[in-house]
């Protein structure tokens, strides 16, 4: 009777811990997805703070809102602004790249200057990807899956990456990949088509007191230009291998947007302000403005 306890007790003991073996797998799981969700929830925070700060209404849109009446001005509001296009847009998607950063939305892309199957785009999980997006078109059924596998990406210290943009004058088989991060810092990346890899170049990061607005490079130099909400524009030029300080700019609010017309002029809009700057690289970053009305209230050009 002793020995048949035993055996009984010994296959209890073997089914409590065959129990125990599937509940402790399940238990790791749900930590995963635990921590899933935790990634997933702290970076659209993220997302919900930063526009929830610094999405301002421009003062033209208190007319659209009823705030303002046309009794000060008869000229049209939508004539003070230009415009151009022929309302002709991209209607149907060519290719769809699911989960590329995962479980995180994607917050910024960008297409190679010359080569525009090559895309870059940074996403809330902190991460700036590079993808030959082009391959998706190939007829196989899962081209789209494979090309989102194959994508070469790098994981940034500064939070979700809210711009990126591909320098065109590199080095060999690659480029340079500017990436700028929620935090304010800015990784210059060095990509190689080849090796199929992102490096940091010169180990160094640029570094604005709020977060990044845009990043933009120069058509003819190795030269990247950054802005931020805190309303700096950084300039810094790749030289063998090391970050250069070119220029530093210290403007009325939050750079919204900005553009190279040439390699020695950067075109740059500053919220709120009803022009363009333009800064020449060849004369010590001199402004020129340029008004973006047609017609002010008054009538006459600005």
């Amino acid at each position: 009777m002793d020995l048949l306890g035993d055996l009984g007790a010994n296959d209890q003991l073997t089914s409590t811990r065959a129990e125990n073996k599937v509940l402790l797998a399940k238990v790791k799981e749900l930590e995963a997805k635990v921590s899933e969700l935790n990634l997933t929830n702290a970076t659209l925070l993220a997302e919900v703070e930063m526009y929830r700060k610094d999405a301002a209404l421009p003062s033209f849109s208190n007319l659209a809102l009823g705030a303002a009446s046309m009794e000060e001005d008869d000229t049209p509001k939508s004539s003070y602004f230009v415009q151009s296009g022929n309302g002709d847009y991209p209607k149907e998607a060519a290719v769809t790249l699911t989960s590329l950063h995962g479980p995180s939305n994607p917050l910024c892309c960008a297409l190679h200057p010359t080569d525009d199957s090559l895309l870059v785009t940074g996403g809330a999980d902190s991460c700036v990807s590079v993808v030959q997006w082009g391959a998706a078109l190939s007829p196989s059924p899962d081209a789209s899956q494979k090309t989102v596998e194959d994508a070469v990406r790098y994981s940034c210290q500064g939070g979700p990456v809210v711009a990126a943009a591909f320098g065109g004058v590199g080095g060999g088989s690659g480029c340079f990949v500017g990436c700028g991060c929620m935090d304010g810092s800015v990784t210059v990346l060095s990509y190689d088509s080849m090796e199929k890899s992102l490096t940091v170049v010169g180990g160094v990061v640029v570094k604005h007191s709020r977060y990044v607005k845009d990043v933009v490079w120069s058509p003819r130099d190795p030269i990247v230009a950054t802005s931020s909400a805190d309303g700096t524009v950084y300039l810094t030029r790749v030289n063998n291998g090391a970050l250069e300080t070119v220029s530093t700019l210290h403007l009325s609010g939050p750079v919204e947007a900005m553009a190279f017309l040439d390699g020695d002029t950067l075109v740059v809009y500053v919220r709120d302000t009803p022009y363009l700057s333009y800064f020449d690289l060849r004369d010590d970053m001199k402004q020129t403005t340029h008004s973006l009305n047609v017609a002010g209230p008054t009538g006459k050009s600005d």
